[in-house]
């Protein structure tokens, strides 16, 4: 996949999706990332990795140097494991003021055919 520069986003278009099985292979990396915590993630903390996976999984190839500056999730649910998930990313809006390119991206979830969580996330975009 080629990289994506600032001037290939389109305000309300879809980026791609993102599919997988909430599995113990993926409930193990959490845990890998969060050693201290014990029992099952927590639903908003577990939904914003995921969003972020999606995001990571959607678009590879970025320009080193982006910020990450903001962030946003609506929970519908808790998910369970062995839910099949959809996650779709989609840039929201992008402008750019002087020498600043902000990037606003969502992702939307899906388990199991049912609305999980919407994040929105506001990205100051390198060149």
């Amino acid at each position: 996949m080629p990289m994506m520069l600032f001037e290939k986003f389109v305000a309300g278009a879809a980026l791609g999706s993102h599919a997988e099985t909430i599995d113990g292979t993926l409930l193990a990396q959490w845990r890998a990332a969060f050693p201290d915590r014990t029992g099952e993630p927590s639903p908003g903390g577990f939904a914003m990795a995921f969003a972020m996976r999606a995001y990571l999984t959607i678009l590879p190839e970025r320009p080193p140097g982006n910020i990450h500056a903001r962030q946003r999730l609506a929970l519908h649910k808790a998910a369970r494991s062995n839910a099949s998930v959809e996650a779709v990313l989609r840039c929201v809006g992008c402008e750019a003021r002087q020498d600043r390119r902000k990037v606003t991206l969502a992702v939307d979830a899906r388990a199991d055919g049912q609305p999980w969580f919407e994040a929105e996330m506001t990205i100051l975009w390198a060149q």
